[in-house]
């Protein structure tokens, strides 16, 4: 590994104090609890074929030395990833489903699939940032705001951290050929790509907050749109390091996006129920929150004018909290608890098909891995006509959605873009919001239609195809 240069003040022109300095490197300590660092080591790599996903290759620890002519030349794509909540293996779906389609050679790298102490540091990381977020969510007040202003802190002594941090467990990566372009969906991924000498590194910038920390100095930095171009611009990122793509959606729901709008509308023609898609995030907070919003939507549930697909994911707290609420409020609803049942949900349920008389009102997805949780999300996405949703990832997905509270400061802007572009609704941070949100989308004709027509229009433009292009730049 080349030797460490601080590539905030060489790439960004952005020099650091002595506080900041070792204060960075304070928080390494902390992040790393006495691990044994030792950035020249070899972690052996292999890779087997996912068990979810047809072809797609997926790197985890090796006994032995690493495959070295695992890829023909010129077709080999690395989409380097973190099992941190569901938004980054959702984006990096959205990479590898085009760079499929596109008939490229595909391989994922999750840094918490080797098996190492050093993927357990990230683990605990990770650990940490869900209990905060569960309390924050759930306790409200002086704690969400706490909370919030904290996920707004994500300055240059934040990014000299995580690069320190990346060259400490860059042995993750030490084991993959540097001619492979790689694609990061989070930007630890890509710090690591960089310090480690990659010849073409990519970072998806993941939200609409513009902060140092989602950078990668060095990498191409593809943002989702261009109020963030030009706030990385003020921010000191080159201009030759930035470029705006698009949004990160998976090559299903990119590719179909005008289509399902058109038969959102002929639904809503029909005179159909509304189906609201509602999945908990990764971290499982906003536990309270989504038991009122479900007791505020029990009447239109038994009356029939409206159906709900709740996804609780992989939180057995939240399914139980899930069902003893529905239980409660006497509903009727139906368990969904593998992808092939989900699949076989969709299939019975397609938007341009009849209503089926005899569908529940409530459907409860739950799952025992990470994988079927945060998939299903994007395939009910297919069935429903409106998303709810905090305004992370999935606002820049090509529904209507309804933004429910954040979790933090930082989704706030991603909200603000789906309502600049027509697609979803600000922010509702209360309850009843919600619901009266709820009432305007679902009892009247024209307000729908309008997201629905706004979902069509971006689809033309290409707005939804931020990952294809992606992919086209990292095997151009």
């Amino acid at each position: 590994m080349a030797p460490s240069t601080d590539l905030v003040s060489s790439e960004y022109g952005r020099r650091a104090g002595p506080w900041e300095r070792l204060s960075s490197r304070l928080m390494l300590r902390m992040a790393l609890k006495g691990l044994d660092v030792d950035p020249g080591r070899d972690i052996p790599l292999t890779w087997r074929t996912s068990p979810w996903i047809k072809g797609l290759r997926v790197f985890e620890r090796g006994e032995g030395g690493t495959k070295d002519a695992y890829v023909p030349a010129g077709e080999g794509l690395i989409v380097g990833t973190v099992r941190m909540g569901f938004g980054h293996h959702r984006i990096a779906r959205s990479v590898y489903t085009w760079s499929q389609a596109l008939g490229h050679t595909t391989f994922l790298h999750d840094l918490l699939a080797i098996e190492s102490p050093e993927a357990e540091s990230i683990r605990a990381m990770d650990a940490t940032y869900s209990r905060f977020s569960r309390i924050s969510s759930n306790l409200g007040g002086p704690f969400e705001w706490m909370w919030g202003k904290l996920m707004q802190q994500g300055g240059t002594g934040s990014l000299r951290t995580s690069l320190l941090l990346a060259e400490a467990i860059a042995p993750l990566m030490k084991g993959i050929p540097r001619d492979i372009p790689i694609i990061a969906s989070y930007p630890l991924n890509g710090q690591i790509a960089v310090a480690l000498g990659f010849e073409r590194v990519i970072n998806l910038v993941i939200d609409n907050h513009p902060q140092y920390f989602i950078l990668v100095p060095g990498a191409l930095n593809l943002v989702q749109g261009p109020a963030w171009h030009e706030r990385f611009l003020s921010m000191g990122v080159p201009e030759r390091h930035l470029r705006v793509a698009g949004h990160w959606v998976s090559e299903p729901l990119a590719s179909n996006a005008a289509a399902d709008a058109a038969a959102r509308i002929a639904r809503a023609d029909a005179g159909h129920p509304r189906r609201l898609c509602v999945p908990v995030g990764g971290a499982g907070a906003q536990r309270k929150w989504l038991v009122k919003f479900l007791k505020g939507l029990a009447p239109k549930l038994r009356e029939g004018s409206i159906r709900v697909f709740l996804n609780a994911g992989d939180h057995g707290h939240m399914r139980k909290a899930l069902e003893r609420t529905l239980s409660a409020l006497k509903l009727d609803w139906r368990t969904v608890s593998t992808l092939d049942e989900v699949n076989a949900f969709c299939a019975e349920v397609p938007l341009d098909g009849p209503e089926p008389s005899e569908l529940e009102p409530v459907v409860l997805c739950a799952f025992d891995t990470h994988f079927e949780a945060f998939t299903t999300t994007d395939l009910l996405m297919r069935v429903s006509d409106i998303l709810v949703t905090k305004p992370s990832e999935l606002a820049f997905f090509p529904i209507p959605k309804l933004h429910i509270r954040r979790v933090g400061n930082h989704e706030a802007a991603s909200a603000m873009r789906a309502a600049e572009l027509g697609d979803g609704t600000p922010e509702c941070r209360k309850v009843a919001h919600a619901l009266e949100t709820v009432d305007r989308l679902c009892l009247q004709r024209h307000p729908f239609v309008r997201m629905c027509r706004a979902v069509a229009v971006q689809a033309e433009r290409g707005v939804y195809q931020g990952s294809k292009q992606a992919v086209i730049r990292a095997m151009g």
